[in-house]
């Protein structure tokens, strides 16, 4: 599986459907920050939002974070809330204890997709848009509740001090 296969996305009667795969790593997440940030930024005709974790074998905090960040789009733009698909335990766990059923509607059950989705590829980033892609998610999760704070707050005033 290559990095471009990764990320895969459709939308399909006003609902963007993410299908991601594999190790979901910072070092990876630079696709799915840019959709994101686009799909947002332009006022798409994207009324509902379903994210497929069921071919995802790890994330790392970043990656949650990209999701918690996604969760917080729909929110402002007042949409319902997104749907996660995950049957992996691993990656359920995770997602759990960092409470992001708080922001999503988690089925641990799988999905059967029968539309074609386009393959995102990962961005060409510099080091300071990757450190502040990885400061936003990490933001994005200690905004999703109190424990995550105590978490992640290290890491984030780390990341505001290396970005000056």
């Amino acid at each position: 599986m290559t990095e471009q296969e990764q990320i895969l996305f459709a939308c399909v009667d006003n609902c963007c459907y993410f299908k991601l795969r594999g190790a979901l790593r910072y070092t990876n997440a630079t696709g799915m920050d840019d959709l994101v940030e686009r799909l947002f930024s332009h006022h798409t005709g994207c009324h509902r939002v379903v994210v497929d974790l069921n071919e995802a074998s790890f994330m790392d905090s970043t990656y949650i974070g990209l999701l918690a960040g996604l969760a917080r789009y729909c929110q402002l733009q007042q949409l319902p809330r997104p749907t996660l698909f995950s049957t992996n335990a691993e990656v359920n766990e995770l997602l759990f204890s960092l409470r992001l059923e708080q922001a999503f509607d988690i089925v641990q059950q799988p999905t059967h997709q029968v539309f074609a989705m386009a393959a995102i590829g990962t961005q060409q980033y510099t080091e300071q848009q990757q450190g502040e892609m990885i400061l936003r998610a990490h933001e994005a999760l200690i905004a999703l509740n109190d424990s995550n704070k105590s978490q992640f707050q290290p890491v984030v005033d780390l990341l505001k001090q290396q970005l000056k």
